[in-house]
């Protein structure tokens, strides 16, 4: 099996970026994507994240997988549904805080929708701990939901990474 591989979307990883955000399974666990799917929208994503931190696709060999990023020190990530218990998530986000902590960042958060149990499972593997639940709003299902938020200190994980657990 091909490496994951990471790089900034662009224009030509439209369709396949689309593709992923018509899935409502998926877009109901994101905060910020629009449901039913805007394809203008997915156009202006489908470009280098400009801003503070990084926002990359997610690849085996041409083929997008999901996107992972670290946007103002918070990770977010997703993937097509039928790439679930692969470890693809935990492998994408572990290289994403490698890139964020290199990069100086003292923490980094995260968050999960309470009826997203994957993507906390993820979170926790990865060693962040969870801090608070609020209310928040979803853009896709058009409502306030519960949320969980976690957070990861850098000294927590270089603790991992010399205990080979990260």
């Amino acid at each position: 099996m091909e490496p994951l591989t990471y790089r900034p979307l662009s224009p030509e990883d439209a369709d396949a970026l689309h593709a992923l955000v018509s899935d409502w399974q998926v877009v109901r666990q994101l905060g910020g994507w629009p449901w039913p799917p805007s394809r203008p929208f997915t156009e202006g994503r489908a470009k280098p994240f400009k801003g503070d931190g990084f926002v990359w696709g997610v690849f085996r060999g041409a083929e997008l997988l999901g996107s992972v990023g670290v946007v103002s020190g918070d990770i977010g990530y997703m993937y097509r549904l039928d790439l679930a218990g692969q470890g693809i998530a935990t492998a994408a986000a572990t290289y994403a805080l490698t890139i964020a902590f290199g990069q100086g960042r003292a923490e980094i958060t995260g968050s999960a929708w309470v009826d997203n149990p994957a993507s906390a499972r993820v979170l926790l593997k990865l060693g962040f701990t969870e801090e608070a639940m609020q209310l928040d709003y979803s853009k896709a299902r058009r409502r306030i939901v519960a949320i969980r938020r976690f957070r990861l200190t850098r000294a927590d994980w270089e603790s991992r990474l010399s205990r080979g657990a990260a």
